[in-house]
């Protein structure tokens, strides 16, 4: 590769400029570059999350010139206290306890180190200091800034760095070209190592080094670097910190991972592969555990990977470094003479002197897809999303089947849905939309769909989707087919108004069955009855009367109302009027009467019943009427050219209390006088507000007193125009002579 061609490549992926690109691949080649040999030109560019300050810039990046072997702690400004105890420091952590114990003076309260090799693993460190969390937190050590530049220098650098959060760091970066005594990285024939030693002292919060010390801070800095080169070449790797920061590398991992660590036959070839470990999702196609998997043989656990190709392909990544990244494909895993099928997809990557791998098995997504249509399927529901910025239209399969529409022609824009929605539904929509742009929140409405049996009832939702700024990202909609449920309701509608009607039928048929035959001729009297049912069946109601002589030769004139409808108050008013005959051939006068019924209301099965009533006895021999209620519109006399009403304000309602108070009223009626007894049908509508029907009621009753009790009753009724709602009963008496 050319020169030219390596520092476009620099200032294209590392941010050089020019002058640093031409330098750095005159590091890499091995050619002479136009700057100064062993320096980097001055650099403002910013690498990630850290910066160079351009307070320091003509000291940005500076070439300390180290020419000794590993150990040995040469500079260029002279002896400083303290930087000699720094090369007897015994290990990484002692070292940082050292170097930061020389710079707390200045502010400085964390000491970070480092030793990464080629493949960027961990291979020894040390931390010091309170702003230094754990051994396994490096953030504040900007790699990402330095290692780049690092591996292509051949000599020391260090690089003072303010980062976003505000912290100030001084790192020394060793050389990470080959060079004379040089930390060799293991495994390599002998051959010169390429890893980095990294020393970073890190001042956190606002106190800063004053520029008079930067110098002896470099200088330890210089100092401890040397120290950390010579205890990565001469110490093992620190496992305790590898171990940890692997871990947590592979527990970051979503999928399952696991770490291979290759083994080697006497010629050098990868035979095998050991798993090192695993993180907490690595179950394999058999259920074993991450337990059961750490610390065996790849082959004899997984023998589908040489069927596959895999283990092929896991030392290619292994010998080349090209990562791998294959699937989804189909997989065999051999198990106790049998194979297991799945469908798999496997990557790897060359890491820390072996292989991180990850697997993922699509058997579950696919299982999870299909329950997903299949539960899509069985509640008759699919979605949609319709994206304006990009017109880009998803639909679920359902979506297709409830508009009946061809899969292979694809979702619809929107704009095209109102041609499958019936035109009477269509405002339905509007208002939805409408809904939609005026208020945040999903909108939730029906329309039926056009269908090839027969309208369809589709139940929509919906929402839009806005970014932070409110622009329109998208539209998200869920669609129910209700046909089923609708058609299922309006069944149970229909049957449950035929089974009301019957219902009602019979109440009805009962309640006129249970009535009295009305007498038009009694002793003294001649009457003229009229029951009413009311004009709906379905408000059969509780009206009731009896016009009979009795043994003692008086005549019992009753009139009562059970409140409620239907077929209940039709059994309370058949029940209360049989125990009024019983009562009244005891003899007892109307207010008795009226207890003995309050008893029955109170104390009967039904605890609801309330009823009023109007009970009178005749005498024809003096023509009086001996009358008392219960709670019921009073009768109306009338005499000549004049009706009045009645007054007995004594007594409640029946079943309304133990403690009635009822009692009776004696009028003298003179022949040719007419009483009227109705229930409240006859004077109350909920149409007519004015409060003035009892004034008509009285006004009718005068209109028609000169004709035949018969003609009487008609007038009432005509003039009146009685209550559709409620049923009626009226009674006219006329007092022969």
């Amino acid at each position: 590769m050319s020169a030219v061609r390596v520092e476009e490549l620099l200032i294209k992926h590392l941010g050089c400029d020019e002058a640093q690109a031409r330098a750095c691949a005159s590091g890499l080649l091995g050619t002479p570059a136009a700057d100064a040999p062993g320096r980097l030109p001055s650099a403002r560019t910013v690498y990630g999350a850290g910066r160079l300050t351009g307070a320091v810039e003509d000291r940005a990046i500076r070439t300390t010139g180290v020419k000794a072997r590993a150990g040995t702690v040469p500079h260029d400004f002279g002896p400083y206290d303290g930087t000699a105890d720094l090369a007897a420091a015994r290990n990484p952590v002692e070292l940082a306890q050292q170097l930061l114990e020389r710079t707390e003076e200045t502010g400085a309260t964390a000491v970070l180190l480092a030793v990464v090799d080629e493949d960027g693993g961990l291979r020894t460190s040390g931390v010091a200091g309170s702003a230094a969390r754990t051994d396994s937190d490096w953030s504040q050590i900007p790699l990402h800034c330095i290692l780049p530049l690092a591996r292509m220098s051949a000599a020391d650098q260090q690089v003072w760095l303010d980062d976003e959060a505000g912290d100030r760091s001084l790192t020394w970066v060793s050389a990470g070209r080959d060079r004379p005594g040089g930390p060799r990285a293991p495994g390599n024939g002998g051959r010169p190592g390429t890893a980095v030693c990294v020393v970073s002292v890190i001042w956190s919060g606002p106190e800063r080094p004053a520029p008079t010390a930067r110098d002896r801070l470099e200088a330890l800095a210089d100092r401890a670097g040397q120290r950390l080169r010579g205890l990565a070449a001469l110490k093992p790797p620190d496992e305790g910190v590898r171990t940890a920061w692997l871990d947590a590398v592979i527990d970051a991992v979503p999928v399952p991972a696991a770490l291979l660590r290759p083994l080697r036959d006497g010629l050098g070839r990868v035979v095998e592969f050991t798993i090192e470990r695993c993180n907490a999702r690595a179950i394999d196609i058999l259920g074993r555990t991450p337990d059961q998997i750490t610390g065996s043989r790849l082959l004899e656990t997984f023998p589908g990977m040489i069927l596959s190709g895999i283990f092929d392909a896991y030392v290619a990544v292994l010998e080349t470094g090209v990562p791998l990244d294959r699937g989804p494909f189909s997989y065999e895993e051999p198990f106790q003479g049998v194979t297991r099928p799945a469908v798999l997809s496997v990557r790897a990557q060359r890491a820390a002197g072996g292989l991180l791998v990850t697997w993922q098995f699509h058997d579950g997504q696919t299982h999870t897809s299909t329950r997903i249509d299949d539960d899509e399927r069985l509640v008759n529901l699919g979605w949609a999303e319709w994206k304006p910025a990009t017109g880009g239209v998803t639909w679920s399969r359902r979506m297709y089947d409830i508009l009946e529409r061809p899969p292979e022609l694809g979702p619809l824009p929107l704009d095209a849905l109102s041609g499958y929605v019936i035109e009477e539904d269509l405002p339905t929509v509007v208002k939805a939309v409408q809904s939609l742009a005026r208020a945040p929140g999903p909108v939730r409405f029906e329309v039926r769909t056009r269908a090839s049996d027969g309208p369809r009832h589709v139940s929509v939702s919906a929402e839009l989707l806005r970014d932070s700024l409110g622009n329109l990202v998208a539209l998200r909609g869920v669609v129910q087919d209700v046909t089923d449920v609708r058609r299922t309701e309006a069944a149970l509608e229909a049957t449950r108004r035929e089974a009301e009607s019957q219902q009602l039928r019979m109440a009805e048929e009962l309640q006129l069955a249970l009535l009295p035959r009305a007498h038009t001729t009694l002793p003294g009297l001649r009457a003229a009855i009229r029951y009413q049912p009311a004009e709906n069946c379905a408000r059969v109601g509780g009206d009731w009367f009896e016009a009979t002589p009795l043994p003692d030769g008086r005549v019992l004139i009753a009139i009562g109302d059970v409140l409620g409808h239907g077929l209940q108050a039709a059994a309370s008013m058949a029940q209360l009027r049989n125990a009024l005959l019983g009562i009244a051939y005891t003899g007892a006068d109307p207010a008795r009467i009226l207890d003995c019924l309050n008893l029955v209301a109170f104390h009967g099965h039904d605890e609801s019943l309330n009823a009023t009533a109007a009970v009178g006895h005749f005498d024809p021999q003096r023509r009086t009427l001996t009358w008392a209620r219960a709670g019921h519109p009073p009768p109306v006399l009338v005499r000549g050219d004049r009706a009045t009403e009645l007054v007995n304000d004594d007594g409640t309602s029946l079943g309304a209390s133990l403690d009635p108070g009822y009692a009776c009223k004696t009028l003298t009626l003179r022949p040719g006088d007419r009483v009227i007894l109705y229930t409240d049908g006859l004077v109350e509508r909920r149409s007519d507000r004015s409060g003035n029907r009892e004034d008509l009621l009285l006004s009718a009753a005068r209109q028609g007193a000169h004709g035949d009790p018969e003609a009487h009753l008609e007038t009432l009724l005509s003039v009146l125009h009685t209550n559709p709602e409620d049923d009626t009963c009226v009674i006219v008496l006329h007092v022969g002579s």
